[in-house]
């Protein structure tokens, strides 16, 4: 072949190259998205060389003691003696009465049998339920060859029944309670939980989860064990338990939220409030506003897509978690909300990036709405849209509305000559909220959200609050210290009260300034024990009745997600036993029982069995010579 037709055979082969690369990535862009489907996948620990055992735990006076083993006595594992002595070991106490056996069985999940006695909707999530129930049970599991062992049982047959199998959708005032019975029949244990609702049904689960346990010393290589005999009545104190996760300073993964959502289903909680944009980033993608997400993610690969946000939604539904997203306004904006000028808009946002920032923002960079812009309340309107479309939450919504700086807006009215009409700027700050309020109405078409949340800010204090935020619709999140006369004042104004106190449920605390050296404002650490005895109805007389619940917040400054568990565990633990179970606090000592740091230990346990990486407590010796380090 001559040199000119190797050259045209060349250049043919590189177009169909280039025509074939085109195509083929035209194909893939053009595919429809499908629906994701988030399925918690638990970790196994790796089958070890089997060593001989070192130790056995005796019950005594309630309370097992450590032994060396010797040829005359059965070894007792520390699982199962602290699931037979004393304590009940279940996470958060139940509130009702309990009656637990003092014996064990010993079975294989191969025996488990799953039945419902449930119609209408909550059908399809029982079933999901009883899957999420049985991957709990294999990840206690320390052998996967324990198949091979022989068990006490022929099956352990599962039955839950509810009662309104139509409410699939958790409210305030949903029933949560359930009553769990177990027992021995012939060869078989037998369990029935009964609820009202799907919800009760599934925290039902929770705690028979939590009557299993993995006993190393059992047969050769271990096996799983159940209580013989149980009962249990329960029902939480307070309707929202929630956790809020900022992923707007620092991302974090999908998978890194399932996590979360793992923990707190194992817990109870069940208000998972996303605080998903700040004036750092907005990683959410909008299809009403696109622009958004486009300007203001840190990347491409750093967004939550619409099907992410659905997938996680239901994730977290099918574990008892309603999902609260929140796009904090009308300040903590900035970046992604500077694309108005190029379509028309004008200044959707004002003091973006502004220097220096300590002049026109609590930390860099500086960000917040354009309250003069009409555009910006169209905006508004799309995202609240979108945002009800994608959580399909219509009872609650989180607006945010905290740390307005007044000199911002003051500036800007300044530098663009616009008469300013309001001796007083909170005035502007109280009608942009009124018109914010409006438009989520709008969004919701037509229909006003029953409860919408706020921040607690100069806003919601006298003589604002009452001129600009209605006491039978606004929840107010009460976040300042716990010393402070902010929660109390709220109160006796009326209003219902969320309480998220900085000085015992910031979990964020403790870490230092990011910026420069010294503490931070919110310093110091929290431990658990902080967390647990924060009980401000009682320490601060106030009336429970008011106070929907508590939500226990991590700010991600200095947390993105390989930090994330060990931020939120066994703190977390400790605050959703403080929110359901609500248990008595000795305000003389602020003492906590012995009983409670060794069944949080054990719940400690059950979270790293889940994958979940928890900080540790104490020395293992603790654990394993119980109230000895007390």
């Amino acid at each position: 072949m001559k040199q000119g037709e190797i050259r045209k055979a060349l250049m043919v082969a590189t177009l169909l190259c280039v025509f074939l690369f085109i195509y083929l990535y035209w194909q893939q862009s053009s595919k429809p998205l499908q629906p994701l489907v988030l399925t918690y996948k638990h970790v196994y620990t790796a089958n070890k060389k089997s060593q001989p055992h070192q130790w056995t735990w005796h019950c005594v006076n309630q309370r097992c003691e450590r032994h060396p083993i010797t040829d005359n006595i059965k070894a007792v594992s520390l699982p199962t003696c602290s699931m037979l002595c004393g304590s009940t070991q279940l996470w958060p106490q139940p509130t009702g009465p309990v009656t637990l056996g003092s014996k064990a069985v010993t079975f294989n999940h191969l025996q488990f049998e799953f039945e419902t006695l449930t119609s209408g909707a909550a059908r399809a999530l029982v079933k999901e339920a009883f899957s999420s129930f049985n991957d709990s049970v294999l990840s206690l599991v320390r052998n996967n060859n324990y198949l091979q062992e022989k068990t006490d049982l022929d099956k352990f047959i599962v039955r839950v029944s509810v009662v309104h199998g139509d409410i699939v959708k958790l409210k305030l005032k949903t029933d949560e309670s359930y009553t769990l019975t177990l027992k021995q029949r012939a060869g078989d244990i037998l369990v029935n939980i009964t609820a009202r609702t799907y919800f009760g049904a599934r925290h039902g689960l929770e705690t028979l989860s939590q009557l299993i346990w993995w006993d190393q010393y059992e047969g050769t290589i271990g096996t799983l064990k159940v209580i013989k005999g149980a009962t249990v009545q329960d029902a939480p104190t307070f309707p929202y338990r929630g956790l809020m996760i900022d992923t707007a300073r620092n991302f974090m993964s999908i998978e890194s939220l399932k996590r979360v959502l793992v923990g707190m289903a194992a817990n109870k909680l069940n208000v998972f409030h996303w605080h998903i944009t700040d004036s750092q980033s907005f990683p959410l993608v909008l299809p009403s506003v696109p622009q958004l997400s486009k300007t203001g993610s840190y990347s491409p690969g750093e967004t939550y897509s619409p099907e992410e946000v659905r997938a996680i939604v239901e994730f977290a539904r099918v574990r008892g978690i309603r999902t609260i997203l929140e796009m904090d306004v009308p300040a903590h904006v900035g970046n992604g909300w500077t694309w108005g000028p190029k379509e028309g808009l004008g200044d959707l946002a004002v003091c973006v990036n502004e220097r220096p920032w300590s002049l026109y923002c609590g930390e860099p960079p500086c960000g917040q709405l354009n309250p003069e812009n009409p555009n910006v309340y169209d905006v508004l309107e799309k995202i609240y849209r979108d945002l009800l479309e994608l959580t399909e939450e219509t009872e609650i919504f989180h607006i945010g509305g905290d740390e307005v700086n007044l000199e911002c807006w003051a500036q800007h009215l300044q530098k663009s000559n616009t008469p300013s009409n309001y001796s007083d700027l909170h005035d502007l700050w109280g009608e942009f909220t009124l018109k914010a309020l409006a438009r989520l109405q709008r969004a919701n078409g037509g229909e006003k959200i029953p409860q919408v949340i706020v921040w607690s800010s100069k806003l919601s204090k006298r003589p604002y609050i009452t001129k600009y935020l209605d006491r039978n619709s606004v929840v107010v999140q009460s976040w300042g210290s716990s010393q402070w006369p902010e929660t109390a004042d709220l109160l006796s104004d009326d209003y219902k009260v969320l309480i998220s106190h900085v000085d015992a449920w910031y979990l964020d605390c403790g870490f230092g300034r990011w910026r420069e050296t010294g503490e931070a404002a919110c310093d110091p650490y929290r431990p658990w024990q902080t967390v647990y005895n924060h009980r401000p109805w009682q320490q601060m007389r106030l009336d429970k009745r008011q106070i929907i619940g508590g939500e226990a917040c991590l700010w991600s400054e200095q947390v993105e997600e390989s930090s994330l568990d060990s931020r939120l565990w066994p703190r977390t633990a400790a605050f959703a036993e403080r929110v359901w179970t609500d248990p008595q606090l000795d305000l003389a000592t602020f003492s906590i029982h012995e009983d409670v740091y060794t069944r949080l230990s054990t719940q400690r346990d059950r979270l790293i069995s889940k994958g979940l990486k928890a900080e540790a407590m104490w020395p293992t010796w603790c654990s394993q010579n119980p109230g000895m380090c007390l």
